[in-house]
């Protein structure tokens, strides 16, 4: 038994460069000189990773710590650490730049890179499989075994996450009464999610006041009020693994997408499609209602990804 828990850790290691000790930025102060050795070694290893040659070595993967200041801002945090949007986007698993805020611990690593959406079992072949399909260098693919996840070295985040992060990720719905096809006018929309129904925002993601227990509460969607009746469609295509009645939410449709990612659509007053159907952006799936736990017509809309809850971030950011 321990011979063969050495073997595995002598396999984990033969791949992973990753440095288990987390360094703490107290400031963000160009004089701190944790700050300064930071934006050293991700410039030493963002060369590194373009060098196609193999030429220099790469400092192991290990994270910096830091916790988010009163004034602090997305872009003021990734300008001051030499860090790109991607990077910070995906290791603290951000949909956009409004997820931070005052007191929050935010990781950022000495290199850019970002995850790997594919889980993969940490093995020499997976490590290989993904040095060929990004067309990199095995040494840019490293093991995180803390988070169980690859990093990939150099790599962004793909057109449907950037979408997400920038608000370009949801557009206007069709109205009531347009043909029901897919929305697919515009090419940046392909690939994107829409806006479910034609209504207004009644209730925002986060904390708010439970309209039934009256004390402040996380919402994990958004509410867009309608009239009853008003059709509610896909917000982008994938494959429906639940349309049934479901507790507190009523009349439930949940659309598994590509990416991790599924949306969920609560209250519905009628369900269009049925458990294992494909459906298409923009292709009408149930109608408004007050099901379940509601206190008027409106559609809760959540946004999942790896089953952990997403706001909904429509373009302009709310």
């Amino acid at each position: 038994m321990i011979f063969r828990l050495l073997v595995i850790f002598a396999i984990l290691y033969s791949f992973s460069t990753i440095e288990a000790k987390v360094v703490v930025l107290e400031s963000l102060d160009y004089s701190n000189p944790y700050l300064m050795k930071l934006r050293q070694e991700i410039k030493h290893n963002l060369q590194t990773v373009k060098s196609r040659n193999g030429h220099g070595k790469m400092i192991p993967l290990k994270f910096y710590q830091y916790k988010i200041q009163k004034d602090d801002t997305f872009f003021k945090i990734m300008a001051k650490t030499g860090m790109n949007i991607d990077t910070l986007s995906s290791v603290n698993s951000l949909s956009s730049q409004h997820d931070i805020y005052e007191g929050m611990i935010l990781l950022i690593p000495n290199m850019r890179g970002t995850y790997e959406n594919q889980s993969l079992e940490p093995s020499k072949k997976n490590k290989k499989k993904l040095a060929k399909k990004y067309n990199i260098l095995s040494r840019n693919v490293i093991y995180d075994s803390n988070k169980k996840e690859w990093f990939i070295a150099g790599k962004n985040l793909d057109k449907i996450e950037s979408d997400f992060f920038y608000g370009r990720a949801f557009s206007m719905p069709i109205n009531k009464g347009e043909i029901e096809v897919p929305i697919t006018e515009k090419k940046d929309q392909k690939n994107g999610f829409s806006k479910p129904v034609s209504g207004y925002v009644s209730s925002k993601y986060g904390l708010r006041l439970d309209p039934f227990t009256k004390k402040k509460t996380f919402h994990g969607g958004i509410d867009i009020a309608a009239p009853k009746g008003t059709y509610v469609y896909a917000s982008a295509k994938g494959k429906v693994i639940m349309a049934e009645n479901h507790a507190g939410y009523g009349n439930l449709i949940v659309v598994r997408h590509k990416k991790g990612y599924e949306t969920r659509y609560g209250h519905l007053d009628i369900i269009s499609v049925k458990k294992g159907q494909s459906v298409e952006r923009g292709e009408k799936i149930g109608e408004v209602g007050n099901t379940g736990r509601a206190t008027g017509n409106h559609l809760h809309f959540e946004v999942r990804r790896f089953k952990k809850k997403e706001k909904p971030t429509f373009f302009p950011h709310e």
